[in-house]
């Protein structure tokens, strides 16, 4: 499961880290280690010492290098730029550690400009391309213009209802903020009430989509509160900060045994995707 919070969802980080910490064991390896000449006890001892901390550094690397994989998932390591990001990163920190009087404290303002440069970088991509998964609905049978649907909110227990038509519309109402609170972090506020039904009807004119008599709401809905959400609809237009207040009911056609995943936008918008 990936990390909750923004900046660790991505393995760049993680992996300039290991660089940081792969930089400082090279720098160890090669290092001569420092110690009176004419005693055999110091030698031995900065000798261990060199090589604990070799180690110690090793070790950090291989932390920072599953802290890449796990913390934002594996399905975002996958991706040959990240080796050339670890490989550079760790040649520069190599360099900064070993020749200090040649970089000096300018490559370490480089290298902290340009760690801060790629977080706030990472930052925006996260903002606004990130979601929240708000629950799943699992089409059980689909027949005869109905269909037997499996909701699982992310939060509460899972409800099987029958509905009319062959498309499901999730109802979900939405506080999306403007783009400067996205970037800070700010997700979409949601209240996720319930699912509605739509069937293709044809007529004369052409195929129209009505909604059907059949609706299934919780009976206490996930995300916010219903009073925080009239406040703010009554009062979108003076709160600072909010985009829009409003109702998303996006239509998906029911496959039988399909699972789809409903997803609300960070920027705003709602989702839903097949996941199989």
């Amino acid at each position: 499961m990936g990390s909750s919070i923004p900046v660790l969802q991505s393995p760049h980080l993680w992996l300039v880290i290991a660089g940081l910490f792969c930089g400082a064991a090279l720098n160890r390896a090669l290092r001569p280690a420092a110690y009176p000449r004419w005693r055999a006890s110091d030698a031995e001892r900065a000798k261990t010492t060199k090589w604990t901390f070799f180690t110690l550094y090793l070790c950090l690397a291989v932390v920072a290098a599953l802290g890449a994989v796990f913390a934002p998932g594996p399905e975002k390591i996958l991706d040959l730029g990240l080796l050339y990001l670890f490989l550079g990163s760790t040649v520069l920190f190599f360099l900064v550690f070993h020749f200090k009087k040649t970089f000096g404290l300018v490559a370490v303002i480089l290298a902290i400009a340009l760690a801060g440069t790629l977080l706030a970088f990472l930052q925006s991509l996260n903002a606004f391309t990130g979601e929240t998964e708000i629950g799943q609905v699992r089409a059980l049978e689909v027949q005869d213009n109905r269909m037997k649907l499996e909701i699982l909110p992310d939060k509460g227990e899972s409800v099987i209802t029958w509905l009319e038509g062959t498309y499901f519309a999730p109802v979900v109402k939405v506080v999306i903020f403007d783009d400067y609170l996205v970037f800070l972090g700010t997700k979409t506020w949601y209240r996720f009430e319930g699912i509605s039904s739509f069937e293709v009807e044809r007529t004369e004119s052409g195929a129209k989509i009505r909604q059907q008599d059949s609706d299934y709401y919780f009976s206490e809905p996930s995300g916010i509160t219903a009073k925080l959400w009239e406040l703010y609809e009554r009062y979108d237009s003076r709160i600072p900060g909010v985009r829009t207040v409003q109702i998303e009911m996006d239509l998906k056609r029911a496959r039988e045994l399909s699972v789809y995943s409903l997803r609300v936008q960070n920027d705003g918008g709602l989702q839903i995707i097949e996941i199989y």
